[in-house]
């Protein structure tokens, strides 16, 4: 009790004591769901048993990550108000997750590989399963970075202190922009990659323990800490500069700090990409895209009931999660005015590195900036983005242990909450990917439930391995974020066309998919070859001396988009189609509604007394839209007035304080 008395790390005692409750509980949860596991389908469905309350904060946990909360945050320190589309851009997708929901759940799948290789074949499902892993991968690997940078800001950086006396390297993989090549080599282990370790080890064992059972029910209790964690910090930041009225009173600090979409000059002198309202666009777009490939949209979709528990935890989870983004938004504005204000405690503080960090960052917002050096702005470039990527655990390690002990160990418990239930979510939902549509496929085709269960828990355990690698390649928490939008939407495209249009053929999910992730790597990693063949100046970035240095997100992910659906339509008319009679089962699935306690021997398949099949919207035999019901109308008209009524919020809560 000495060593905790002398806060170790950083934390009071009572810190340690709440995350000790938390770790108990957690590891409590996932034993005890063990017993409950007997099938594959107990552990990659939770055995299709939860009801909307269950489904709404599952659909709300494994979708909401620290990294959001993280990002947010700085990106708000870096683009004012407008940092708010870092995860408002999926605020538009949202109406469609109610009319997407039913039809996932329609499919009677374990995994979304199920859903091609009903709809297309079994070569795609295999695309699919290699690409749905790599997209858990990337998920993981961006949760536990920017979960890993938040904890060693909480603990003032003693992590780091720790890491330097370990003295350990770790290998390192990434693409250079100046060789342009891959390069392999090492670097020091560093202060939050012990914390991710710590992370790791805990969701690990209860998620390989009870499987997607053990997940929804710790989401419950996670998704309720993860609400704390976004709303703890937001009145004791604004307490710090005088309530909400400073804002405004003192918004000026930072060039165009309230405009919700910051103009290319604001962007600039932020230091950021502009935040146009084509690059909100397209960042929807792509979000849209990708996100009901994600590996465990499926199981937020699937595990509930029937149909509509998986709509309404869908649609209404991913509400809450927006209401969230506000809090975070506005706890980044109140950190500017803050940490950037007289009252900085970085100026009063007695520390000389502190004053020198205050003043690097006030230098980055003024005047002054634009007449350094290039070198000089490269060097506050890199404090000002590592200042953002840790600003929401550098304030709450600032204030929380000035209003009362045991709040530090609060938010980290709900920090752990939060990545905790998007990492066990990918790495089960993944593990079953691999073992439902690659192992058991190619490998092991008639073995016991017990053999595919462990099988399962060692394919998650390396899946786990790889994003531990994988995170030490990103530069950023924006980066990290980044990465984590545009992935998954190479081979959305295919499940998007594939619900709506009969003749997108199997040949095509292959085309699409890899020429799009092709274009992707081209245009972010090669645009001098872009630029070379003559392309416009308006889809690049130019540096100070008009060099150009990148081609823009938004040109970005309309360019690999573009040339994945356009080739995909293509090919599709010239190569050929899946046979009719299984487009026709495939159909008859998405147009049979779930019947209460319904019971299927086999993944996408009828039960023996299906419900009548809901008649298609239009009379064209190549189009499969169903007709909308009154609830999913109404439903998709209430999801927009709960848009619009949020983007009203924030606009006042910006505007009239």
């Amino acid at each position: 009790m000495t060593i905790l008395a002398a806060d170790w790390l950083g934390l009071h005692w009572l810190d340690w004591t709440v995350l000790a409750l938390y770790f108990v509980v957690i590891l409590i949860i996932g034993l005890w769901s063990v017993k409950r596991v007997k099938d594959m389908s107990d552990f990659f469905m939770g055995g299709r048993r939860f009801g909307k309350v269950f489904m709404m904060f599952f659909a709300f946990g494994s979708g909401t990550s620290s990294e959001q909360a993280i990002s947010v945050v700085a990106g708000s320190w870096r683009a004012g108000l407008a940092g708010i589309w870092w995860q408002f851009l999926w605020l538009w997708a949202t109406p469609f997750y109610w009319l997407i929901a039913p039809v996932m759940r329609r499919m009677r799948a374990l995994t979304t590989a199920d859903f091609f290789e009903a709809r297309y074949d079994t070569s795609t499902a295999t695309l699919y399963s290699i690409y749905g892993i790599i997209i858990s991968i990337v998920f993981i690997a961006g949760g536990l970075f920017s979960s890993g940078k938040m904890i060693d800001a909480l603990t003032g950086g003693q992590l780091d202190e720790m890491a330097q006396r370990l003295n350990v390297d770790v290998p390192t993989f990434g693409f250079n922009t100046e060789t342009k090549s891959y390069e392999v080599g090492e670097r020091p282990l560093e202060g939050y990659e012990i914390a991710i370790l710590a992370m790791t080890v805990l969701f690990v064992i209860y998620g390989m323990a009870g499987g997607l059972g053990a997940a929804i029910i710790t989401d419950f209790i996670q998704g309720i800490l993860t609400v704390t964690f976004s709303f703890l910090l937001l009145p004791f930041v604004f307490g710090k500069i005088g309530g909400f009225g400073a804002l405004h009173s003192q918004g000026d600090v930072k060039q165009g700090m309230l405009d919700i979409v910051a103009s290319p000059e604001v962007a600039r002198t932020l230091g950021a990409e502009p935040i146009t309202p084509f690059y909100v666009v397209m960042l929807s777009v792509t979000a849209l895209a990708g996100i009901v490939v994600q590996p465990h949209i499926m199981g937020v979709c699937g595990a509930g009931k029937t149909e509509y528990e998986g709509r309404f935890g869908f649609t209404f989870g991913n509400f809450m999660k927006r209401l969230c983004t506000i809090a975070w938004t506005f706890t980044g504005l109140a950190c500017i005015v803050w940490y950037l204000g007289a009252e900085s405690p970085l100026r009063t503080s007695e520390d000389p590195q502190d004053q020198a960090l205050y003043q690097s960052l006030v230098t980055r917002v003024s005047t002054d900036y634009a007449e350094l050096s290039e070198e000089e702005r490269e060097e506050i470039d890199r404090t000002d983005v590592e200042f953002a990527d840790r600003l929401f655990g550098k304030a709450a390690y600032d204030i929380l242990p000035t209003i009362a002990p045991g709040l530090v160990g609060l938010l980290l418990a709900s920090l752990l909450a939060a990545v905790m239930s998007t990492s066990d979510a990918q790495m089960i939902i993944s593990s079953g990917i691999f073992t439902e549509n690659i192992y058991k496929r190619f490998v092991v085709k008639s073995a016991s439930q017990r053999h595919y269960l462990w099988v399962g828990r060692i394919a998650g355990l390396i899946i786990v391995a790889l994003a531990l690698m994988l995170q030490g390649s990103f530069t950023g928490v924006i980066d990290a974020l980044k990465t984590i939008i545009k992935t998954p939407a190479a081979i959305g495209i295919s499940l998007w066309v594939g619900i709506i249009w009969r003749g997108w053929t199997p040949i095509a999910v292959w085309v699409s998919t890899i020429v799009a992730a092709a274009t992707w790597w081209l245009v972010a990693n090669r645009p001098d070859l872009v630029y070379s063949v003559g392309a416009p100046d308006a889809l690049f970035l130019f540096n100070a001396e008009g060099e150009m240095q990148k081609m823009s997100d938004g040109f970005q992910m309309l360019s690999y988009l573009s040339v994945g659906i356009l080739s995909g339509f293509a090919v599709s008319l010239f190569t050929p189609r899946t046979p009719e009679e299984k487009l026709d089962h495939f159909y008859d699935l998405l147009h049979t509604p779930v019947k209460p306690d319904e019971h299927i021997e086999q993944p996408c398949t009828l039960p023996d007394d299906p419900l009548p099949k809901a008649e298609k919207l239009f009379n064209y035999d190549d189009i499969e839209i169903s007709k909308p019901t009154l609830v999913g109308f109404g439903g998709f008209v209430i999801s927009w007035i709960c848009v619009a009524a949020l983007i009203w919020l924030v606009q006042y809560l910006a505007r009239t304080w």
